[in-house]
């Protein structure tokens, strides 16, 4: 120890003795050597500034007896972020994609894990190295690469199919085949000129034929989502971002591909609906404006997908403070008139809202003439198509009382409400049968035997008397 510092100002020497190809036993001391100098960083810096890393790369095909000390030697050296960008640049991506992707060795497969992990988190070229990786490798590997380099290897032998990763025989087959191909042409290339750059093709990117196709988003497959909505997602903040600049950009356009549409919106819906708590981020975020701007649109498909996210929102109680600061009510009466299929989610999105007591949403639905419109759904005009058409009634009354309930604005309501025939056949009656949470479509649906509303406040009294027992003929005691 201590001696290390003799070797600065001759790393060009020792290190091309490691291209002294066929003499393995003077490349492994000449490999020691540069192994032992890297504890001492004096010399780490002399070999960066030294420009001689091809040497000791192309080491990790031509001698495989000593590939563990060769990583072990570029993690060291990967302390240096001058030395990665070189190793970059000569190619160290391909030969390490290599040894993870065909190696037989698994230590020296995780050892590979481990050193792209470093590399990619160095504050400077860490994001390249990963862009880089990524067009090889599903983005699940690097995380795996820095969480657990082993089952980074695991997932790589493995077979999956989840919301964030389609990978099998044939994806891993093509990666590994590609790599051992680009790394094989530039070891050759190396060998000719050691000064050679490796460098991708701009448009280059190594196509997994099962995920083509699938409509991904943050590095979420939508499909394999909606199909598995409880799936713990890696980044679920990232993917809720996302996923929301994709449906805004959609709902703003005049035609929107309409299964794209689809699958997004029933995206967004199945995310809020398996962690609620994402949606406390969502105000901030500044999409909702567009969502409720999107209401308005002359589009058909397009208010349908807003009040869809809406409905799904409006159970947070975040969300529903920033509606009630938007004007939010006269777009989902407008979204509501345009697409009556949605009444149903309307209505319950209303209700919640209402729930929540915020002035501002009753100040917006007196302005909007929301209760006259609620009045008129409640004698069943517009609930025509409703699957539980009393279900929808149940809401709308819950949605009425609770605005009745707002300290400044619930006397005109009342005022309203008072000169409605309607309201006065409803008002006094117990609704909570009539409302069911249904996960699937959203949709309230009614109790399984037929439940519309009637009119009245009265109330059928059980009879005390215990039920008659019907007996059989032959029982005893039996008279006719």
């Amino acid at each position: 120890p201590g001696s290390e510092s003799e070797c600065i100002g001759h790393f060009k020497l020792i290190f091309s003795l490691l291209r002294v190809h066929g003499a393995g036993q003077v490349q492994q001391l000449a490999l020691e050597v540069v192994n032992i100098v890297t504890s001492n960083q004096d010399c780490v810096n002399n070999i960066a500034e030294s420009m001689v890393l091809s040497n000791l790369l192309a080491l990790l095909h031509s001698l495989p007896s000593s590939r563990q000390l060769v990583l072990e030697t570029l993690y060291a050296l990967t302390s240096s972020t001058k030395i990665i960008k070189e190793a970059m640049a000569k190619g160290a991506l391909i030969y390490l994609l290599d040894m993870f992707c065909n190696s037989t060795h698994p230590q020296v497969r995780a050892q590979t894990a481990e050193l792209f992990a470093k590399m990619t988190a160095d504050k400077l070229i860490g994001p390249k190295v990963r862009i880089t990786l990524m067009k090889f490798l599903p983005s699940v590997f690097m995380d795996a690469m820095r969480d657990n380099p082993e089952a980074a290897v695991h997932i790589f032998e493995g077979t999956h199919e989840n919301p964030e990763l389609i990978w099998n025989d044939s994806s891993r087959d093509k990666v590994s085949t590609t790599v051992r191909e680009m790394m094989l042409e530039h070891f050759k290339n190396q060998r000719d000129n050691p000064d050679v750059n490796w460098k991708l093709p701009e448009d280059f990117a190594v196509v997994f034929g099962e995920a083509e196709g699938e409509l991904a988003v943050g590095g979420v497959f939508l499909r394999i989502f909606i199909a598995q909505p409880a799936w713990v997602l890696r980044k679920p903040r990232e993917f809720l971002i996302a996923l929301l600049e994709k449906l805004t950009e959609l709902l703003e356009k005049n035609n929107p591909h309409g299964e794209t549409l689809e699958t997004l919106t029933t995206a967004t819906v199945c995310l809020f609906s398996a962690q609620p708590q994402l949606a406390d981020q969502v105000p901030p975020l500044g999409h909702l404006p567009k969502v409720i701007q999107a209401m308005n649109h002359r589009n058909n498909a397009i208010p349908k997908s807003a009040i869809r996210v809406i409905h799904a929102l409006s159970e947070n109680e975040l969300c529903v403070r920033a509606m009630a600061s938007l004007e939010t009510i006269g777009p989902l009466m407008n979204g509501m008139k345009k697409r009556p299929d949605t009444i149903g989610l309307g209505c319950e999105a209303i209700n919640r809202m209402f729930q929540k007591e915020q002035n501002e949403l009753v100040a917006q639905a007196l302005k909007a003439d929301l209760v006259p419109y609620l009045l008129k759904l409640l004698e069943g005009i517009g609930l025509e198509n409703l699957d539980s058409p009393a279900a929808t009634k149940a809401q709308i009354v819950k949605a009425l009382k609770a605005m009745t309930r707002s300290l400044q604005h619930g006397e005109q309501v009342n005022e309203i409400l008072s000169r409605s025939s309607v309201w006065s056949a409803f008002k006094d009656q117990k609704h909570d049968l009539f409302i069911s949470e249904s996960q699937t479509a959203g949709y309230l649906t009614g109790p399984g035997v037929a439940g519309y509303l009637t009119a009245g406040t009265s109330s059928s009294v059980m009879s005390n008397l215990p039920p008659p027992v019907d007996h059989e003929a032959g029982d005893v005691g039996f008279q006719t």
